[in-house]
């Protein structure tokens, strides 16, 4: 899609922050169950080898951006490693289980989007997910999510991750202003920040910070010094619910005056 003039526009990661998919329960039971049976390997030892490649692509220049987040690839690679032959597919896998209950929308994630998508056409709302588009797209068709963002970015539409400008397009230069939701601090906070938008972090409850009912004190609180934070989000959520309040109030402070 075309980014047009809009005052603000919203990134939304995907996986742990509006939903949870169907790799950890079902894509990768089934691929690297087929390694480990065929290999004599133990599954966890796969996932964390699995896991552990995704994350040195995604730092190594000699990987694509695509290249970095192709599960097919990267079981492929592992298969032909310990010698065997792969022929369970991760995108056939999650093709037939892309809907609930293996895909399941977080409490509050639709009523969040609802509230916020009816501030266009002056706000755009924007899914920005690491996951490449031809896992992606079964799963938001399948929770009836598409309508509700102005554009889908992933690492295969501008050949790029979170950590470079080039990933988010012609967004941040339409916009007066940006706003990243995500629940991965390295990914979701630190680069954002560094480009200028402002951050929300997607938490747990049971994080220390949690008691404090307020997301901008969350963030800015003593509770979270000991994490050693370089850059802190603007604010922290622990529910979907508390988000357009949130960003209702990021707008406010930064298109007002």
């Amino acid at each position: 899609m075309t980014a047009d003039r809009r005052e603000s526009v919203v990134f939304f990661d995907m996986d742990q922050t509006l939903l949870d998919g169907p790799f950890p329960s079902q894509v990768f039971p089934r691929v690297l169950g087929e390694i480990a049976q065929k290999s004599g390997q133990e599954y966890d030892a796969l996932l964390q080898w699995a896991r552990q490649e995704n994350h040195k692509r995604q730092s190594d220049p000699a990987f694509s951006a695509v290249q970095a987040m192709d599960w097919d690839d990267i079981c492929i690679q592992l298969a032909g490693d310990l010698g065997v032959e792969l022929q369970t597919s991760a995108l056939e896998v999650l093709q037939a289980h892309c809907g609930p209950p293996y895909s399941v929308l977080h409490e509050g994630a639709r009523e969040a989007l609802e509230q916020l998508a009816a501030g266009r056409p002056r706000r755009a709302l924007v899914l920005t997910t690491k996951g490449l588009r031809k896992y992606q797209l079964p799963i938001l068709e399948a929770l009836g999510l598409l309508p509700f963002f102005d554009d889908i970015i992933t690492p295969d539409s501008g050949l790029a991750l979170k950590q470079s400008i080039r990933f988010y397009g012609r967004w941040p230069q339409v916009t007066r202003l940006q706003i990243m939701v995500g629940d991965t601090y390295e990914d979701d906070v630190i680069p954002a920040h560094r480009f200028g938008f402002k951050t929300v972090l997607r938490s747990s409850p049971a994080e220390d910070y949690a008691w404090e009912a307020d997301p901008f004190v969350r963030a800015h609180g003593r509770q979270d010094g000991h994490r050693g934070w370089a850059v802190r989000p603007d604010a922290i959520i622990i529910s979907l619910s508390e988000l357009p309040r949130v960003i209702n109030r990021l707008e406010y402070e930064a298109l007002s005056a």
